[in-house]
């Protein structure tokens, strides 16, 4: 899922001023290897203390930029975060937060150290959820509700995506129907905290023909669905198989999560977003995951190309749903 972290001003400096090469040079490395290759793990924090010249001054001036310049070329142009409780400060100094993780510089240089750290990190920053049986109900459904929380947390919009919801609706499957009420209603609670959410559905016209529905009574099927996102004015578009490779592109269930107008992860949920069944216990065999960056980058250019250029079959929002 999403994970972040900051860089405090003490941490610089005390690599200015009181650590001496090689132990500098570990430093770095910890940031490439660990922190900086993890697609997950997100920079949120005072930019312009990134690029401070003052804190490179001094005798490992060029390491300490070195430094800089590795964290420069790889953090997202991302300014703001809603909500400051990262998980992960680089500092000296402790943090009162007991939910936040405090690395100083001496925990990275120990050898000892940096190792419990190194495996500590790659075990609560996973990029993805798999339901598991072996366990406690309560016990899975508290850590789905955690993980995906990390998919909202950060996000200021977010797309859920759906090609197969409207079939779904119009079989009439009691359990199923009711699975996708309360997964829908569970992601509801999860993004209240988000500026924006659209909904994006598929549809094969000749299948909708064969169940005997029109468009018409297919979108007051979708709005009395859809009503429970009624104060959140979220667009919902319905991209038929006429609009071939729109359709294709919403073929996967998924969230595409933004900030800022950045991008910052597609989490694709395999086997539907029916995640809460019908009695409100988790589904079984179920992956939630990030995928990398190469797959989000092409997924991103085909949705821009494809669909948000592509006419809608069904569209309204929330807002104007009257039931």
């Amino acid at each position: 899922m999403i994970y972040s972290f900051n860089i405090k001003k003490d941490f610089f400096e005390k690599l200015r001023d009181k650590i001496e090469y090689p132990k500098l040079k570990y430093v770095i490395n910890f940031f490439e290897e660990f922190i900086l290759s993890k697609e997950n793990l997100f920079y949120f924090g005072d930019r312009k203390l990134i690029s401070d010249k003052n804190l490179s001054k001094g005798k490992n001036q060029s390491l300490i930029r070195e430094l800089q310049l590795l964290l420069e070329k790889n953090l997202k142009p991302i300014n703001k975060l809603k909500n400051a409780d990262v998980d992960f400060i680089f500092s000296n100094l402790p943090s009162k937060n007991t939910r936040q993780k405090t690395i100083s510089v001496d925990e990275i240089i120990d050898i000892e150290k940096r190792t419990a750290l190194t495996k500590y990190i790659k075990n609560v920053t996973p990029n993805k959820w798999m339901s598991n049986k072996k366990i406690p109900e309560e016990v899975i459904k508290k850590d789905l509700s955690s993980s995906l929380k990390r998919i909202f947390k950060y996000a200021d919009k977010v797309y859920i995506v759906d090609a197969f919801l409207p079939d779904h609706l119009m079989n009439n499957i009691p359990n199923i129907v009711q699975s996708f009420k309360n997964s829908f209603k569970f992601f509801k609670d999860l993004s209240i905290s988000v500026d924006e959410i659209y909904f994006y559905n598929g549809i094969k016209i000749y299948q909708m023909r064969k169940k005997n529905y029109d468009q018409k009574k297919l979108e007051d099927l979708l709005k009395n669905f859809y009503i429970i996102f009624k104060n959140s004015k979220a667009p919902v578009l319905v991209k038929s198989n006429k609009e071939k490779l729109a359709y294709e592109n919403i073929y996967h269930r998924m969230f595409i999560t933004f900030l800022d107008g950045v991008n910052i992860g597609i989490f694709t949920a395999e086997r539907g977003l029916n995640i809460i069944k019908e009695n409100n216990s988790t589904a079984e065999s179920r992956i939630i995951k990030k995928i990398d960056n190469d797959e989000t980058a092409e997924k991103l250019e085909n949705w821009e190309k494809y669909v948000e250029n592509s006419s809608n079959f069904i569209e309204f929002n929330t807002s104007e749903i009257n039931i």
